[in-house]
């Protein structure tokens, strides 16, 4: 007689509720390696800033020791608060021109049967797939108090531009048209989740269209509006490009320029000062992110997409609907498209004014200067390297912390998937800084610091974010059955994460790496602390060209960064199938 133990009682009930069986994943040391390198490059380099903005002299001197001076003598200095009220000021306007323009055309392009949405759409979205810096030149050169078509209008007729480029307001201009697109495309996505069966049952019960939309399709957009209001906020709060060439005129300061005259133009330079400003930002930021997380609340409420196929309807707006897309289409062109086309005649011209007709004046000597300087050809020769291998080499690495962070049972998983957001939060001064103090301490003689590779590890954190967005989705959406079934066939966790699920996101590391070269080759921010007269960069060539003229040179550098930039989008589309709004 056999006696047979059967199960506890509540003992099947539990491990039925553990889910399905998973293989044991071991935890090897390329697990804590991966994880000890992924932090000391990424959050590592955040304790040299705070320590040197807590020392008394600059960390690659001896001596010195602990100290709060430098922090009491930026909060003692008024301009310090000039600089923070008047980034507080142009962040805050750009964020709400921003968000209505961008909920606005969300709405409209994607829920409505206004005209050629298709073509207002992609219009709309251009300023992401291009440098910054070639709207503001393109900014300058047609709608400047002297540009080419204000002035034309002043000439030839009673119109004249509303706002003065240089100032609070035309800086928050120009802002939006780089801004908006953002906000676009955080709220087209959710647009287009929203069941129209929900403001069906709004209109149903006796509200109007106008109602319906405010009581149900509104307030199901706000984690879209936070996220986006909230980036656009940090990155205009920290934006130096803007300030630096439209500011400086008129002597308006900000917390970027601030920080970035007291390291480059002061003699000598005041590190310690810049350090503590630095960390005042990272604070900053930092806040906005907890304040972001308090007001979306519990995201569960904001769920809208079922089991229950849906169709996205279009509202007809009847006759009507050619008056927004009208004004849709006026606005596009005076922040987009005049401004593209200013560009390129700018950089194809002597001199540009409507006294004298452009094809008359038309050249190329302004793309042989770039050529002929020794700097200037030499910084795009440094950014198409930057960004060839550092792309790669990121979107690897991206790859490889993925996997580990999401697909294995390694303890510190959790730390490593905050540590890839984490640079999101940082603003590209602090970047910077951040790996110029960390290059001080442990690489004193400057062999890494005066090379390509030092700032190109600073760009691969800068964008590491941005990778990681793109990878993600494609990682979460391969069911793990695939990796088990390798497993039981003798694979190992790594050799079942190389041929099974790398292998599937092939595709999506293929947009990552498109990305992070348009990323990384129109960078600028990060470079400020770290480049040397041997290592320039196209992105800060063109900034500090910008600062200091409006010639053709600029133009003609922003018309390179075009070419340059929408030639791989093309490819990355054609060989890789590569959408340029991934």
């Amino acid at each position: 007689m056999t006696l047979t133990a059967g199960p506890r009682p509540g003992t099947a009930g539990r491990k039925a509720a553990r889910g399905p069986w998973r293989p044991s994943v071991p935890t090897t040391a390329s697990h804590y390696l991966i994880w000890a390198l992924t932090l000391f490059v990424v959050v590592g380099p955040v304790v040299p800033i705070v320590l040197a903005s807590l020392w008394s002299t600059p960390l690659y001197r001896s001596g010195g020791g602990l100290t709060l001076g430098n922090f009491r003598d930026l909060l003692t200095d008024p301009a310090w608060w000039t600089a923070v009220g008047n980034s507080a000021a142009f962040a805050a306007l750009t964020t709400v021109s921003s968000v209505l323009l961008g909920v606005g055309a969300a709405v409209l392009l994607s829920r409505t049967d206004v005209p050629l949405r298709r073509l207002l759409a992609a219009v709309l979205i251009l300023p992401i797939m291009l440098p910054g810096l070639v709207l503001i030149v393109g900014w300058m050169a047609m709608w400047a108090p002297s540009g080419y078509v204000s002035s034309w209008l002043q000439i030839n007729t009673v119109l004249t531009f509303p706002v003065d480029l240089y100032t609070l307001p035309g800086m928050v201009l120009v802002a939006t048209s780089v801004a908006a697109p953002t906000v676009f495309l955080f709220c087209r996505t959710t647009v287009l989740a929203i069941d129209p069966a929900l403001e069906d049952a709004a209109r149903s019960a006796g509200a109007s269209p106008l109602r319906a939309l405010l009581s149900v399709t509104v307030p199901l957009l706000r984690p879209a509006v936070l996220n986006s209001a909230l980036l656009v906020f940090a990155i205009s709060f920290e934006a130096l490009g803007l300030p630096l060439i439209l500011g400086f005129s008129n002597n308006i300061r900000f917390v970027s320029t601030y920080l970035y005259d007291h390291w480059i133009n002061a003699a000598p330079p005041n590190q310690g000062l810049v350090s503590a400003g630095a960390v005042f930002l990272l604070i900053c930021v930092s806040g906005l992110l907890v304040l972001r997380n308090r007001l979306v609340g519990d995201a569960s409420r904001y769920t809208t997409v079922t089991g229950k196929a849906t169709a996205t309807r279009v509202v007809g707006l009847g006759p009507a609907r050619w008056l927004p897309a009208a004004l849709l289409a006026v606005v596009l062109a005076v922040f987009v498209v005049v401004p593209l086309v200013g560009v390129v005649m700018s950089a194809f011209t002597t001199i540009l004014t409507p006294y004298v007709t452009p094809w008359s004046v038309l050249t190329v000597e302004n793309f042989q200067a770039i050529a002929e300087h020794p700097i200037w050809g030499e910084s795009i020769v440094n950014s198409l390297l930057i960004a060839g291998a550092g792309g790669l080499l990121t979107t690897v690495a991206i790859a490889v912390v993925s996997v580990v962070a999401h697909r294995s049972s390694f303890r510190f998983r959790g730390s490593l998937q905050q540590a890839v957001v984490w640079p999101r939060m940082m603003p590209g001064l602090v970047t910077g800084m951040a790996f110029f103090w960390s290059f001080a301490i442990l690489d004193p003689g400057g062999a890494v610091r005066g090379s390509l590779w030092g700032i190109g590890l600073a760009f691969a954190v800068r964008s590491l974010a941005l990778g990681y967005g793109v990878f993600y989705p494609a990682l979460a959406a391969i069911g793990e059955d695939l990796v088990r079934a390798a497993r039981t066939s003798g694979a190992t966790w790594w050799q079942a994460a190389v041929s099974v699920v790398l292998r599937l996101c092939a595709p999506a590391m293929a947009a990552c790496f498109v990305l992070l070269f348009v990323s990384m080759l129109n960078d600028a921010d990060p470079a400020v602390f770290l480049v040397t007269d041997r290592t320039p960069v196209m992105g800060l060539t063109m900034l500090q060209l910008a600062a200091t003229s409006t010639g053709g040179a600029v133009a003609a550098f922003g018309v390179i960064q075009m070419v340059i930039t929408l030639a791989v989008l093309g490819a990355g589309r054609l060989f890789l199938g590569v959408r340029a709004h991934a």
